[in-house]
């Protein structure tokens, strides 16, 4: 769990230390217990979220294990979050992952960063220059979520909306985002990350996909050689942020065959362009 997160407090609020649960001491008020009630309530719910999105898929058991929780607290408040969209369910294993509403949040508040203000002109003039689709995206977890794009003159049609989510291993702004780490962390997140199959180019090896990433962040750009979806190659670099960290990437994706004979080509384009992107957040190589 990250330190200091809700489901982290709660946790220990829940289970201390030595393991045996606090009691609850009793209200004094009725207006006191339906306060709490209430504060409880949300809090639970928030926490709920939070595990969640670091966990990308789960059980309805394993929240409450994990959290500490009954299982009629848990069950109840993740029914309300799915009626609500901020949880959905995956039709085959029943895990629940975070729902289209809080994807839709989270681009808005997108909307009111430096990253995402800036974004229109430059995804806008590496798509006349590339010709190609333009893609920017924010990490999250071991993910990658469409935060903006634009199309090119030569542009096809790629089934990829705001709010989808692509895999870092598999996707050229993942693998751009991941080698512009500082190495011990690239190499803890890849350590500890699944590396699904999802394609027959798809890179699962940890050692063959960090010396990917090392070859991407020496050369300054990522390439995804049709490992996430059939059909589709992709060039990306990563966005850095006045502090130097890596906060974003943006990419250039179309037919395999057609950007994979331009790849040096778009390449540098991203790579430009991502760079002049990075200046404009205030950072200084």
């Amino acid at each position: 769990m990250v330190a200091g997160s809700l489901a982290e407090n709660l946790y220990r609020d829940v289970v201390p230390v030595n393991g045996t649960p606090k009691q609850t001491p009793a209200p004094r008020e009725e207006e006191e217990t339906d306060k709490r009630s209430h504060t409880g309530t949300l809090e639970r719910g928030l926490a709920v979220l939070e595990h969640v999105g670091l966990r990308q898929e789960i059980s309805t058991n394993a929240i409450a294990t994990q959290l500490g929780l009954s299982r009629s607290a848990i069950y109840r408040i993740v029914h309300t979050l799915k009626e609500l969209e901020y949880l959905e369910a995956d039709h085959v294993t029943g895990r629940v992952r975070l729902g289209p509403r809080l994807v839709e949040l989270g681009v808005q508040a997108m909307a009111s960063t430096d990253l995402h203000k800036a974004a229109p002109q430059y995804l806008a003039g590496l798509a006349t220059r590339s010709g190609e689709t333009i893609f920017l995206a924010v990490p999250d977890g071991d993910a990658m979520v469409y935060v903006a794009k634009d199309r090119g003159a030569n542009a096809v049609t790629l089934h990829c909306q705001l709010g989808t989510r692509r895999p870092q291993h598999a996707s050229s702004l993942g693998k751009a985002w991941l080698s512009a780490l500082a190495p011990a962390e690239r190499v803890e997140r890849v350590t500890r990350m699944r590396l699904d199959r999802l394609t027959p180019n798809t890179i699962i090896d940890r050692t063959q996909l960090l010396d990917e990433l090392d070859r991407s962040g020496k050369r300054g750009w990522a390439i995804d050689n049709v490992e996430n979806e059939p059909d589709v190659a992709c060039v990306a670099a990563s966005i850095r942020d006045r502090t130097g960290q890596p906060v974003a990437a943006m990419s250039i994706a179309g037919p395999a065959g057609r950007v994979l004979a331009r790849i040096d080509e778009l390449g540098q384009l991203v790579a430009d362009a991502a760079g002049t992107f990075s200046r404009r957040l205030g950072y200084l190589p």
